[in-house]
């Protein structure tokens, strides 16, 4: 069971201390009745006031994980010896008699139990089932455009929709580019007609010029901008050096500073935040570069493939790429534990967004520096923040696995980072020992310790 799903036991266990204060309640009342010296007004306030207590307890026990549920479980158990301290009160108070009736000392056996088995299960090493790998079938000679191009979406978009969750593939690019027309998030630039503009860009004077020249290195990726023979041989495509829309594309995505589009850079629009996606984390190879600038080249006429230009990739090219898995899609993402934090901080694709110190090539500026050790304790106290953390290792667990409770100020920009841009799943494809270790790690991160 992983910490942010709810835990039976204990859901079972509070729905029994407040179906115990009903009985407790309904007891009293009948006792009451049956003595007509006793206070039945005074006694039904104070029971009453138990099982609007214990109602809300329970309430609020199914809006926790299991981890915060291990922690709250302790005020109904509080709750419940101040509920038989007042029965108690009640009985010796009033001659009702001098023991609660059998039926209760069985009520209480069992919820003893219940909490023995509950707090034994958590006891116990958290195991969760690892999903398959991926299917190692090759791409042969006899694909076709069709399967080349949707190879490229998949990286883009992931094989399927998940129901209320962004689809976002290996190439990560729908956590800042938009594709339809009108649809624009703000933090990098909509593609919908990018094939088009690849053609008409390379001729604008702010491309030949800025924010380097054709012809110079652009010392972030290596790649001299502007000359298709300087791409490294593995990605270069053939045919005649003159730069074109393709390579326009190909630069686009391995040097994306070599050009930036306007209003979407830092610093004067000359450094582009988007990562290299030839390197880590997201290392596209070249055979799944080229299907990603495909489909670039074909989503805006779905079917019509006249306007792809680079070539299908042959069984040589490909035999070590991997294939979709059976259904279609790729394996789900899950991340065992057995890796180093920095590992698993590269494999969920947090250096796209995030700067980490101690973690090579995490230098995004698409959301806040994780500096956790300095900065969630000021966070915690926030006005605007809204989460339950008390500790800076719960607030970075929180920030994982529900990133929407608190929403970081940019403070250049004078207002939060967006809403909805970093996943809300990373509690599915972390194990415990996965969370764990990305927890320990990213809470020691601080300021000043970037080199």
């Amino acid at each position: 069971m992983l910490p942010e799903q709810q835990d039976i036991l204990w859901t079972f266990v509070t729905i029994m201390f407040t179906l115990f204060s009903v009985y407790v309640f309904i007891n009293v009342i009948q006792n009451c009745r049956a003595r007509p010296g006793v206070n039945a007004q005074k006694w039904g306030i104070i029971f009453g006031a138990f099982i609007l207590l214990s109602l809300y307890q329970t309430n609020h026990m199914f809006d926790l994980n299991q981890q915060e549920q291990l922690g709250y479980i302790r005020w109904q158990v509080l709750t419940v010896f101040f509920l038989l301290l007042a029965w108690g009160l009640f009985f010796k108070g009033n001659d009702v008699e001098d023991q609660s009736p059998p039926i209760v000392r069985a009520a209480f056996f069992y919820s003893t139990i219940s909490i023995l088995l509950a707090g034994y299960t958590n006891w116990l090493p958290q195991q969760r089932s690892d999903p398959p790998p991926k299917g190692g079938a090759v791409i042969t000679g006899d694909i076709t455009m069709e399967d080349f191009v949707d190879m490229g979406r998949v990286i883009v978009f992931s094989a399927k929709q998940v129901a209320g969750q962004k689809s976002i593939g290996k190439g990560q690019c729908p956590l800042c580019h938009t594709f339809d027309p009108g649809d624009n998030i703000g933090r990098c630039p909509n593609l919908f007609g990018v094939e088009e503009r690849s053609h008409t860009r390379i001729k604008e004077d702010r491309y030949l010029n800025s924010p380097i020249a054709v012809g110079v290195k652009d010392g972030g990726s290596g790649i001299v901008k502007g000359k298709a023979e300087e791409v490294p041989e593995e990605y270069r495509r053939g045919g005649s050096p003159d730069f074109n829309g393709e390579d326009y594309l190909r630069e686009s995505l391995m040097c994306p500073s070599c050009y930036v589009v306007e209003g979407y850079g830092k610093e004067g629009d000359t450094i582009s935040p988007m990562p290299l996606i030839h390197k880590p984390p997201i290392s596209l190879s070249p055979v799944e570069l080229n299907a990603v600038i495909a489909w670039l080249q074909s989503k805006d006429t779905p079917g019509e493939f006249a306007k792809v230009t680079v070539p299908l990739p042959s069984g040589d090219d490909a035999a070590a790429e991997e294939a979709p898995a059976d259904d279609g899609g790729e394996a789900p993402l899950f991340v065992t534990g057995d890796e180093t934090p920095e590992e698993i901080i590269n494999i969920l694709g947090c250096p796209l967004c995030h700067t980490i110190p101690g973690v090579e090539g995490a230098v995004g500026a698409l959301g806040p520096k994780l500096h956790e050790k300095t900065n969630a304790p000021s966070r915690m106290k926030d006005a605007r923040y809204e989460g339950t953390a008390k500790t800076t290792k719960e607030y970075v667990q929180e920030s994982i696995l529900n990133p929407s409770v608190y929403i970081v100020m940019n403070e250049e920009e004078g207002e939060p980072y967006p809403d909805g841009v970093m996943p809300q799943d990373f509690g599915s494809k972390l194990s415990v020992n996965a969370l764990n270790k990305l927890v320990d790690f990213i809470s020691n991160t601080e300021a000043g310790s970037e080199g």
